[in-house]
């Protein structure tokens, strides 16, 4: 929605000084995850289809959705808009690796013999004027939802009060699947990637899945196997016989409890204490207190559409310098792909970091 207004505004002033034939319609064509639709609610599910947005499966099937997309690009009429592989809002100020897709989308687009722009936007949030307080809000929500005890809710320094809660969740998950430490404690975040591969392990093996590649490979080829059983395209369960629909609901089941599996790890992935390293910006502190409390919720049964957020939060976008692609000579290879790639990775993280800066007034000590 703000890519659309900004760009509106941007065309607008720009159409002034053009003749009418020149004119820029306004849109832009967005990239969805196909399972947005299943819980997003039913505005979604209808508004989607009807202002271009496409839908992908990430490792899944995209014939029909790439083909098209793949025209759009070529022709070039519309800019395109997507969160790129690995990439999600828990982290507002730290970029991911990406995988290639859009190097891929860049090679098709410079297919028409034209030059590409790549632009990088960050997205940040400002969740209270009071960062302190709303922080020590969400620990005290954290205390009560898990029925654990911080030593100082109330008092304690802010990064203390965190490093504190996180360890206490990491115990708690590792108790729950029943993972021990026979000699010296690893680090936390060891202990956390352990959890992240025994709750995945657990995931493939209700999904009968193989328990191999990175951890969001594997968190995808759970979740595309779970999405398929509750949400069957191949089949109308109302339609089924009595027996039939019966046991698609008996496979729907077993789904949901794998899909927990990997909802937890979706979060817990990004529970890592270096990201609030001293000193340390409040909205990352924010987003730490606001992961550890999502731990809970994915726990129960919950995704990211549940996850707890403040009414009065406020959001920024920055935008950093494009990455320009050129048609080659030949066609892309292997390393003009990863080259690209390489590219839009350091372009995501400056402009996280330029936003950081322009941002973040209050810090937090140690």
């Amino acid at each position: 929605y703000a890519f659309g207004k900004k760009l509106k505004n941007e065309v607008r002033q720009r159409n002034k000084s053009k003749h009418k034939s020149q004119h820029i319609i306004t849109h832009a064509v967005f990239l969805y995850a196909k399972d947005v639709l299943n819980w997003a609610g039913s505005i979604t599910k209808w508004l989607f289809p009807r202002i271009g947005c496409i839908p992908v499966q990430n490792g899944g099937t995209n014939r029909n959705g790439l083909q098209f997309l793949r025209k759009e690009v070529k022709e070039g009429n519309f800019p395109i808009t997507l969160a790129p592989e690995g990439q999600v809002t828990y982290h507002m100020y730290r970029s991911h690796p990406i995988q290639p897709g859009i190097a891929t989308l860049a090679a098709w687009a410079t297919e028409s013999h034209k030059g590409v722009d790549i632009l990088p936007i960050a997205i940040g949030y400002r969740y209270d004027n009071d960062p302190e307080r709303f922080i020590r809000m969400l620990m005290h929500r954290w205390e009560s939802e898990s029925g654990l005890i911080l030593s100082d809710s109330d008092n304690a320094p802010i990064l203390s009060l965190l490093l504190e809660a996180q360890l206490k969740t990491i115990e708690l998950l590792e108790q729950f699947y029943m993972i021990t430490h026979a000699d010296e404690l690893p680090t936390p975040r060891k202990r956390i990637l352990n959890i992240c591969d025994k709750a995945l392990h657990h995931g493939e093996q209700l999904a009968k899945k193989r328990g191999e590649g990175s951890i969001i490979e594997r968190l995808f080829r759970i979740r595309n196997s779970a999405e398929e059983a509750v949400y069957p395209e191949h089949i109308e369960p109302q339609k089924l016989p009595f027996l039939g629909r019966s046991m698609a609901d008996f496979r729907a089941l077993e789904a949901q409890v794998y899909l927990r599996h990997s909802q937890i790890v979706d979060v817990l992935e990004y529970i890592d204490e270096s990201y609030i390293a001293a000193p340390c910006s409040a909205g990352r502190a924010c987003e730490f207190a606001l992961n550890l409390l999502d731990v809970f919720n994915r726990i129960s049964g919950g995704n990211v559409d549940s996850r707890f957020t403040p009414k009065n939060k406020a959001a920024i976008i920055n935008i950093g310098e494009p990455v320009q692609v050129e048609h080659p000579e030949g066609r892309f290879g292997k390393e003009q792909l990863k080259a690209i790639t390489s590219q839009v990775e350091h372009a995501l993280e400056s402009v996280c970091a330029d936003l950081e800066n322009c941002w973040e007034s209050i810090v937090f000590e140690s």
